[in-house]
């Protein structure tokens, strides 16, 4: 009797020795045990309620430039005017006409407009109202005219800063409120450079 070779083993003239098929399914089973075990071990540690109680991502605060404060622009309620650019001077009455002074601010309550809705008109706690007359701006004690009701109308348009508004007259409606100095009058613009500013008023709480 002869005695057989052993079989050989590792890659012979170019052939590779097969795996068992059994091989690959027993270390399969083994890395989903491993993974088990893992899982069942962080999660008795608590690893899942903190990770679902994990604090939100913090948020930046908004920059200064964000929040910083606009002025008021006109609606209905009572104010105090000023010009653009001169907070400490303020539309009040020099006799019957409307005038700018640094003292005694004249809170004005303000209405829709008595001949546009639209638009507003000015009142002082006496019932009187603003008005232009002979293109000056005035108070008068209301009449029961159309005329008086246009000449008392104002319609408010974007100032030339931020937060400031024009007032164009309803009845003549190429003029805008204007200061001329210390005096309040509606004039046309005139293409000068300091016709704007002069037109443009802010509104603050009384």
């Amino acid at each position: 009797m002869i005695d057989q070779a052993p079989e050989p083993s590792g890659t012979v003239y170019g052939q590779t020795r097969r795996t068992p098929p059994v091989m690959p399914i027993i270390v399969g089973v083994a890395a989903v045990a491993v993974l088990v075990v893992g899982f069942v071990a962080w999660n008795s540690t608590g690893g899942a309620d903190r990770a679902e109680s994990a604090p939100p991502a913090a948020t930046a605060p908004p920059s200064p430039a964000a929040t910083g404060s606009v002025p008021a622009q006109l609606a209905a309620g009572t104010w105090v005017v000023s010009p653009l650019g001169d907070p400490g001077t303020y539309l009040t009455t020099g006799g019957d006409f409307a005038a700018l002074s640094t003292v005694d601010p004249l809170p004005l309550t303000v209405v829709p407009g008595l001949a546009d809705g639209t638009c507003y008109s000015f009142r002082t706690e006496d019932g009187r109202h603003l008005r232009h007359y002979d293109f000056r701006l005035r108070f008068d004690v209301a009449e029961d005219s159309d005329l008086f009701r246009a000449d008392a109308t104002f319609c408010q348009e974007a100032g030339t800063a931020i937060g400031t508004v024009r007032l164009r007259s309803k009845n003549y409606p190429e003029y805008l409120v204007h200061r001329r100095g210390e005096k309040l009058y509606i004039d046309k613009p005139d293409g000068s450079a300091g016709f704007p500013k002069a037109s443009s008023f802010m509104v603050q709480e009384p």
